[in-house]
């Protein structure tokens, strides 16, 4: 278990969804106190502590409200709560089988993004959005911009997706 989660949280570091917390023993002032609470933050979600993690990332967003990086980590709180207990295996060979379930596309969307897949999550998302419509094309839409949180504004995959998401919906 421990070996998966260095590989998960490498793999979202390595992907710019889990920002990186500095060495520790800096002082707990400015920056630093910021990256000890991500260090914090970190900890807790490798112990499953998704709560902790939430409260480490929001008392980031209480000092410095523009923290992009704890954004991203409390989106990545609400996706991992989501996935929590699911198999991972079965929820994407379900989402293979029933192409046209919407829920199950969003789950294994938020398994991909979890497990550091993020562009594989953006291109089935945008698969659901050009196969539905109405309430479940809103659904799938509104899930891939939270997902889109996972991941600086400026990186180029969330542009292209974001693109591609304009030229499915008109």
């Amino acid at each position: 278990m421990r070996q998966a989660l260095d590989q998960l949280f490498d793999a979202l570091r390595k992907e710019g969804i889990l920002p990186e917390a500095p060495a520790g023993g800096a002082a707990a002032t400015g920056e630093s106190a910021a990256g000890q609470v991500y260090g914090e933050a970190e900890e807790a979600l490798q112990r499953g502590d998704l709560d902790g993690a939430k409260a480490a990332f929001q008392r980031v967003l209480d000092r410095n409200p523009r923290d992009e990086g704890a954004k991203r980590g409390l989106v990545l709180v609400e996706v991992s709560r989501r996935v929590r207990g699911v198999d991972a295996q079965g929820a994407l060979r379900d989402a293979e089988a029933k192409p046209d379930d919407v829920q199950a596309q969003l789950l294994a969307a938020d398994v991909e993004a979890v497990s550091g897949r993020i562009d594989a999550a953006f291109d089935r998302l945008l698969g659901a959005v050009r196969r539905t419509a109405g309430d479940d094309r809103d659904a799938v839409r509104k899930h891939l911009v939270e997902l889109f949180e996972l991941l600086p504004p400026d990186d180029p995959r969330v542009g292209k997706a974001r693109r591609s998401l304009q030229a499915a919906l008109f």
